[in-house]
């Protein structure tokens, strides 16, 4: 039990370093060297667990990944308490989502994280809007999940003042402005 709590300990301090390096500087010019400085822990360490920083951010990706799929998987149909808990997910990873909208980001896990739902979306839009193209049923996916990321990346840029409830509101009111009523 002894090790399994310090190797949940190194891994941490491990992910925590290499994010305050990443507030920083591009993936690219971090070295395994500073990582392991940070953390305090010898290469070797860092070797037992992760290939390089490229495997290590990889791995802190797809953790808040499974993350936000299965909480969206859970909650299709209910829109505003996907957005609420999509948004407290984020407000718990915040350090590693002020580095992925930040120009140090890695922009293709924000287009992972934007078609989670995609096809379910555009099957719920297409009940919605029954004459509309595919076409159409993409632009109107595609506004509206790029809205959200950007709405998500200035309200982490600021700070997250908000509530994910306010924000979860303000999305949908915005939404449905536009597309009219959630379905």
């Amino acid at each position: 039990m002894k090790t399994d709590a310090r190797v949940k300990y190194t891994k941490m301090v491990i992910k925590e370093s290499l994010l305050k390096l990443l507030a920083e500087k591009p993936i690219k010019k971090v070295t395994v060297k500073e990582i392991c400085e940070l953390a305090q822990i010898n290469r070797a360490t860092f070797y037992l667990h992760y290939r390089d920083p490229y495997d290590l951010f990889e791995q802190i990706e797809n953790e808040l990944f499974e993350d936000l799929s299965s909480t969206v998987a859970a909650k299709q149909g209910d829109i505003s308490t996907l957005i609420k808990e999509v948004f407290k997910i984020i407000g718990k990873n915040i350090e590693l989502c002020q580095v992925l909208f930040s120009e140090n980001g890695d922009k293709m896990f924000l287009q992972r994280i934007m078609d989670i739902s995609r096809e379910q979306h555009i099957a719920d839009l297409q009940r919605q809007y029954p004459n509309a193209s595919r076409t159409q049923l993409d632009y109107m996916y595609e506004f509206t999940t790029s809205g959200c990321v950007a709405v998500v990346a200035q309200w982490v840029r600021s700070g997250m003042q908000d509530t994910p409830l306010e924000l979860g509101r303000m999305i949908k009111t915005v939404r449905e402005t536009w597309l009219g009523p959630f379905k």
